[in-house]
């Protein structure tokens, strides 16, 4: 099974534990603009940066929806799966790496972000859009 296919059920789990979808009388369901974030988190790597983007997404700013959510998400996911130790922050550990200079451990890290982007972005289609 790939990496990303094996994020998948932890991705489904943290769209509901971290508030990305609400329970709506008999079923959860997921803001717009959350997709567009999961969405737009890669592109936003690639341009900006690990760190920019990680910091981007971790304040709320003017955003309709949480984006700290997606990072939230994204962590959890990690987690789950054994890429990062219980007690350890997303952001903390990438600050870390890039004061460290340890683009080898960065490289890796900002891969895992990736899968587990994506791996949200196929599991938020299990769920149906707010109106």
């Amino acid at each position: 099974m790939k990496r990303i296919e094996k994020l998948i059920p932890a991705a489904i789990t943290s769209i509901i534990d971290c508030k990305i979808a609400t329970k709506q009388i008999d079923e959860y369901q997921v803001e717009s603009e959350f997709s567009g974030y999961i969405s737009s988190l890669g592109a936003s790597i690639v341009s900006a940066g690990l760190l920019p983007t990680m910091i981007f997404f971790s304040n709320k700013g003017g955003s309709k929806a949480d984006r700290p959510f997606v990072i939230k998400a994204i962590e959890q996911i990690l987690h789950k799966n054994n890429f990062l130790t219980s007690n350890e922050k997303l952001l903390k550990k990438v600050e870390m790496l890039v004061r460290d200079n340890n683009n080898a451990e960065l490289a890796i890290l900002s891969d895992l972000i990736a899968d587990a982007a994506v791996a949200l972005k196929l599991a938020i289609r299990t769920f149906s859009e707010k109106k």
